[in-house]
């Protein structure tokens, strides 16, 4: 599986599907931080950094990446979240002396995994690579044709980087550490932000009851099936299977944890079988 997120070194790709904000005042940093799991004061000019958005009870409503330049913030969540973000950043900002922009539509962003070219650090698909944003109507002049990711590509990897997704994995009832997020977009070390005691007790506990996994099958599987993975684990089948090679499809299930397995080896996915009710 590494081999797919490996082969993308030197691509690019065009993510159209991305809700845009620029967030700008001389309280940005000191609002964000207090809605978010990551840190915000870190040098965000340099690299973008994933967060969650989480409910008073720390379950995630969304997953966001936050970069910077010299004056304002830019946060990226789910298209179809567009105007549940604006809502959520919207309520929240009361005394702090900062605006909301909505750029939707008016800024796009191109990942992509060439050292030589713009952007700012991020790891999107699992990899090192950087995020360029641009107006839309400027194309990407430096990237070629031939080196770009088509969508189908982009979705296998992010499967295979364990991203979680709106109305798939990241449904409102899942703590961070369930979908494998406290591990890349949640700063324990950080100050209090909503969410934050329930998320960090958790961690201190170091106990989930659910853990999400990397399955293969032979065929693409619905979502909500119930599965047994080869650790032993029952659980659910998350989201839709992409196609790996012929006769071979990955995707993403949620099994009730058993803290007696040992965790599964980044990009190792896991066969399955079929649990009939009965």
């Amino acid at each position: 599986m590494k081999e797919v997120i490996e082969s993308l070194n030197g691509r690019w790709a065009s993510i159209e599907d991305r809700a845009v904000f620029r967030i700008t005042g001389p309280d940005r940093v000191r609002y964000l931080n207090g809605q978010v799991t990551n840190d915000v004061s870190k040098d965000l000019t340099q690299q973008a950094v994933a967060a969650c958005l989480c409910t008073i009870k720390g379950k995630v409503e969304a997953l966001v990446w936050i970069s910077a330049t010299e004056d304002e913030l830019i946060l990226d969540g789910e298209l179809s979240q567009r105007e549940d973000l604006l809502h959520r950043l919207d309520r929240y900002l009361i005394a702090d002396d900062c605006e909301i922009i909505d750029e939707t539509g008016r800024l796009k962003l191109v990942h992509h995994f060439d050292e030589g070219q713009l952007g700012v650090s991020s790891r999107r698909m699992g990899l090192k690579g950087k995020d360029l944003w641009l107006p839309s109507e400027e194309m990407p002049c430096a990237f070629k044709s031939a080196s770009r990711i088509s969508t189908s590509e982009y979705r296998l990897a992010s499967v295979i980087a364990k991203v979680p997704r709106l109305g798939y994995e990241i449904d409102g009832n899942r703590f961070p550490a369930e979908l494998g997020l406290d591990r890349w977009a949640v700063d324990f070390h950080k100050g209090c932000y909503l969410g934050q005691e329930i998320v960090s007790r958790i961690e201190s506990v170091g106990r989930v009851k659910k853990s999400l996994r990397l399955l293969k099958s032979e065929k693409p599987v619905e979502s909500g099936e119930n599965i047994k993975n080869s650790l032993g684990e029952h659980g659910k089948a998350t989201g839709p299977f992409e196609l790996f090679e012929p006769g071979s499809w990955v995707g993403l299930g949620l099994f009730k944890h058993d803290p007696n397995q040992c965790k599964p080896i980044d990009y190792k996915a896991l066969t399955f079988e079929i649990v009939k009710k009965s």
